[in-house]
């Protein structure tokens, strides 16, 4: 029970400064994400970052569940064993993203959401392993969260490379940024088709960055079309993934 307590605590915190870093930070302290400062040729426009709010919500039902389970002296469940401490490095993670960011340190974001998306993807993949095939609360914040943040890992390695003196509009950065999207949307792709629970959600999430990046007037044409191959790639795998058995 005790190892229970713990990933119920260390996961209700990682959330709590998920969702209270970006949320509070700016208006309290008058600081902001540096992020657009830092503008690649896959960077998403702004509107289509309101995918955290499902994400925020969806990882707070999830840290309240499991909490719940935990406070009631209830075993965890096998869902909660296995989301626990991945999905809270992952948050954490992700928590610490904003915090270099809006301390204008975002030389240190590219080493903190590579492995955020890993974490993500680890309690994707644990999740795999739970029996049954029912979506819940659990899976499809799962999903999300990583769909998101492997694409936003992408961008932010992208963005690395303006910091050493890299001219994000040059051929060579629009075409390797595009082509770190493509082999990332390929991975989700496959992810998505072998997933018993989650792969909606994962599919939802990356593709919903990479079709409102094509939808970017903003972007080179090379940019938008490789996006929007991309997108279809994700879609297609969701829609004709084997159904898992019942």
């Amino acid at each position: 029970m005790r190892a229970d307590a713990a990933r119920a605590a260390g996961l209700g915190v990682a959330v709590a400064a998920l969702v209270g870093i970006p949320t509070l930070g700016p208006p309290l302290l008058g600081t902001s994400e540096s992020a657009a400062r830092y503008d690649t040729a896959v960077t998403p426009p702004d509107y289509a970052f309101a995918i955290w709010a499902p994400i925020f919500a969806g990882c707070l039902a999830t840290a309240a569940r499991v909490g719940r389970h935990a406070t009631a002296g209830r075993p965890a469940s096998a869902e909660d064993r296995a989301l626990g401490w991945p999905l809270a490095g992952a948050c954490a993670l992700a928590a610490g993203w904003s915090v270099a960011s809006q301390a204008d340190r975002f030389a240190l974001t590219p080493a903190l959401l590579p492995p955020a998306a890993g974490f993500a993807a680890l309690a994707f993949r644990r999740l795999q392993a739970v029996p049954g095939t029912g979506e819940t609360i659990g899976s499809a914040t799962a999903g999300l969260l990583l769909g998101w943040t492997a694409l936003a890992a992408v961008v932010n390695l992208s963005a690395a490379t303006q910091l050493r003196g890299a001219d994000p509009t040059s051929r060579a950065s629009v075409v390797g940024s595009t082509v770190a999207v493509a082999v990332t949307a390929a991975g989700v792709a496959r992810t998505v088709r072998t997933a018993s629970r989650g792969g909606r959600t994962l599919a939802a999430a990356t593709v919903w960055g990479l079709v409102t990046t094509a939808l970017d007037g903003r972007r080179t044409r090379s940019a938008r079309a490789g996006t929007a191959v991309g997108a279809a790639v994700v879609l297609a795998a969701a829609v004709t993934r084997p159904q898992p058995r019942t």
